[in-house]
């Protein structure tokens, strides 16, 4: 496949990129300076500048792929919106240029009404600290069910992301989840893990216009 990447100087994006390439897919890496990604070289691999906010902008590099990977973040604030302002031109984008598959990157507890039945540290720490990110990645899986029914989306939620080396172990999903629901599973995850999550939900149907919960 023909994919490209958005966020690909992120932990979670370097690692998509490295393992489409290691599939034998071709990667355009849309990325705000082409030089942060210098350290990976393949002839399968190209590093275009461009602009997230932008439809005419990312039309011009989506053109002619078969899906776009998206692992955007913003810092935290007392508001953020690039959630939001991005995935507008992001889905006109897909549309011009006739893109068949999309796949996002959000996080646990984008309802926050979910985390209720969590613990202390969920609940009084990570939601508290988190909570203007998680709003605006709630405010962008609703744009997506309600305004994206003619594109095949697929939302991914992982727990907090570690750095570092796959973890080799089966990654379990639940579809329509928050978060996963099995106890037994660690409350983080490797970037490395959710990246061959991603990468291995392209061709698949069922997921089309669904949110999924990744753990381990």
């Amino acid at each position: 496949m023909k994919i490209a990447v958005l966020g690909a100087t992120g932990g979670t994006g370097v690692q998509i990129v490295k393992q489409a390439l290691a599939g034998k897919h071709e990667v355009i890496a849309i990325v705000r300076n082409p030089d942060n990604l210098k350290e990976i070289q393949n002839p399968r691999l190209k590093v275009v500048n461009g602009d997230i906010f932008s439809e005419v902008s990312l039309t011009s590099h989506f053109k002619d792929t078969d899906a776009v990977i998206s692992c955007l973040g913003f810092k935290r604030s007392s508001e953020v919106t690039g959630y939001t302002e991005s995935i507008k031109p992001i889905i006109g984008a897909i549309r011009a240029a006739k893109v068949p598959r999309l796949l996002v990157m959000t996080a646990y507890y984008t309802e926050i009404s979910s985390s209720e039945s969590q613990g202390f540290i969920v609940r009084w720490l990570v939601i508290p600290m988190l909570r203007p990110i998680l709003i605006n990645m709630r405010q962008m899986e609703k744009y997506l069910e309600s305004e994206c029914s003619d594109i095949n989306y697929t939302v991914i939620r992982p727990p907090g992301l570690t750095n570092g080396t796959a973890s080799g172990r089966k990654i379990k999903s639940e579809i329509d989840a928050y978060f996963l629901k099995d106890k037994s599973s660690p409350t983080r995850m490797p970037r490395a893990d959710v990246a061959k999550f991603m990468i291995d939900c392209l061709p698949k149907s069922d997921l089309f216009q669904k949110a999924v919960a990744v753990g381990l």
